[in-house]
C-alpha cells in the first residue's frame, strides 16, 4: 500500500518465510496447509476485497464450522434450530427467553451468560474459553467475545460476509505476489534503524520497548497432524471440541483448500501458555493486559521513527480482513506520522483499534 503511493520499502523477517503466521505448506501426502491454524480469509470491504484480487484468485469455500457436544456433532453457530434438536433444549430455551434486554458487560462470562444462558455457557464455552485462554472466563474482558459469538435463528456459515475464499496456491503464494519487487531479509531480527526514516513494527509492542513496563501475556497454540483420517463431515472445515481434555479444533486442509484428493490432513489445536519456545498468537485480553497495552502504546507514539502496527504490534485480535483494512487506514497515519504530536498519535490509533 506504502509502494502504491511511491514509498521506498524493504522487508525485514526474523523468521525463515515471509507473512508471518499466514503461511501456507504442503504436507507430506500432497495437502496445502496452514501450520500455525486454518485461515478463511472474508470481508464485506469492497476495498479489501479488489485489493486481495490483485495477488491471487481464490477458490469457493465459506467457512462452515462444526460442534461436536456429548459426542454429537451439531452446527457452529449454535442456531435455535439446532438447539432444538438439544437434550437439554427445553433448559435453554428457557433461559433464552429470560435473558435481559441488554448483555451484562461485566467480564466475558457474565456477558456470555446473559447472551446464551448457563447451559448453553457450560456446555459449549465455558471449557472451550478455559482451555484456550488458560484462565477462568470471569478474568477475562469482553473485547474477543462480542464481536465473534452470537445466536441465530437458522444454520448459517460462521461469517455471512459476500466474500470468501482462501488463496487458490495459498497464502505464501499469494504474499509472494504482493511483495513482489519489494527488498526482503529472512532470518534477520535485528536492523540498522538509522538507515530508515520510519520502522513499521509488527512485532510485540512489549518488546519493541524492552519490556520497559512489563511483559503483555498471549496465548499459544500445538499442533499434531493424522494422516487420512476420518472426518465427520465434509460440509465443515473445522470442527470446535469444547468437552476434549486437550484440543479445542481440529481443521480438514483438504476441506479449506478445495482439493480433490484421496488423502486428507487433518490438524488438533492445543493451546498452550506462551513462552520462548512457543509463538505469541492470540493477546490475552485481561484488564491488566489491555491497561498494560495502553502505557505502551502511550510511549512509542512519542517516537518519531517506530510505528507499531499488526496483531502483536497493537494487542488486537485481527481477522485477516480486518488487518488488511486497519492497514489500509493505516498508511495515512504513517505518511502523516512525523508532523503528529504524540498525543495524535495515540489518539489516531486508538480510534482505529475501535473501529475494527
Amino acid at each position: 500500500m506504502l509502494r502504491d503511493k511511491g514509498h521506498t520499502i524493504s522487508i525485514t523477517e526474523k523468521q525463515d518465510h515471509i507473512g508471518g503466521l499466514c503461511y501456507t505448506k504442503t504436507s507430506a501426502n500432497g495437502i496445502l496447509y496452514e501450520p500455525y491454524g486454518g485461515h478463511a480469509f472474508h470481508t464485506k470491504d469492497k476495498d479489501v476485497k479488489n485489493f486481495v484480487l490483485r495477488f491471487s484468485d481464490f477458490n469457493d469455500y465459506k467457512h462452515n464450522k462444526g460442534i461436536i457436544i456429548n459426542g454429537i456433532l451439531r452446527h457452529f453457530p449454535l442456531s435455535k434450530k439446532t438447539i432444538l434438536e438439544m437434550e437439554e433444549s427445553e433448559n435453554i430455551i428457557k433461559e433464552l427467553e429470560a435473558r435481559p434486554s441488554t448483555p451484562d458487560f461485566t467480564n466475558f462470562e457474565t456477558y456470555a451468560i446473559s447472551q446464551f444462558g448457563n447451559t448453553l455457557y457450560k456446555l459449549f464455552m465455558y471449557n472451550y474459553s478455559l482451555k484456550m485462554w488458560g484462565v477462568e472466563p470471569r478474568e477475562l474482558t469482553t473485547e474477543y467475545i462480542s464481536n465473534r459469538i452470537k445466536l441465530t435463528d437458522t444454520n448459517t456459515h460462521i461469517f455471512e460476509d459476500k466474500f470468501q475464499g482462501i488463496p487458490r496456491k495459498g497464502y505464501t503464494a499469494f504474499l509472494k505476489n504482493m511483495i513482489h519487487g519489494i527488498p526482503l531479509q529472512l532470518n534477520v531480527s535485528k536492523f540498522e534503524d538509522s538507515l530508515f526514516d520510519l520502522i513499521l513494527f509488527s512485532g510485540r509492542i512489549d518488546e519493541l520497548l524492552n519490556f520497559k513496563f512489563g511483559d503483555l501475556e498471549y496465548r499459544s497454540l500445538k499442533f499434531e497432524y493424522t494422516e487420512n483420517e476420518d472426518w465427520e463431515d465434509d460440509n465443515y472445515g473445522s470442527i470446535n471440541l469444547p468437552q476434549h481434555a486437550r484440543f479445542i479444533r481440529k481443521v480438514n486442509f483438504k476441506v479449506m483448500h478445495r482439493q480433490q484428493s484421496k488423502e486428507s490432513w487433518i490438524q488438533y489445536q492445543e493451546p498452550i501458555p506462551f513462552d520462548e519456545d512457543n509463538l505469541p498468537l492470540y493477546p490475552l485480553y485481561t484488564k491488566r493486559n489491555i491497561e498494560l497495552f495502553d502505557e505502551y502504546l502511550s510511549e512509542v507514539c512519542k517516537s518519531d521513527k517506530l510505528i507499531p502496527i499488526g496483531r502483536l504490534g497493537l494487542y488486537k485480535y485481527l481477522e485477516m480482513g480486518q488487518a488488511i483494512a486497519l492497514a489500509m487506514n493505516m498508511v495515512n497515519i504513517v505518511e502523516k506520522w512525523k508532523d503528529l504530536t504524540s498525543n495524535k498519535r495515540y489518539h489516531e490509533i486508538k480510534k482505529l483499534l475501535y473501529n475494527n
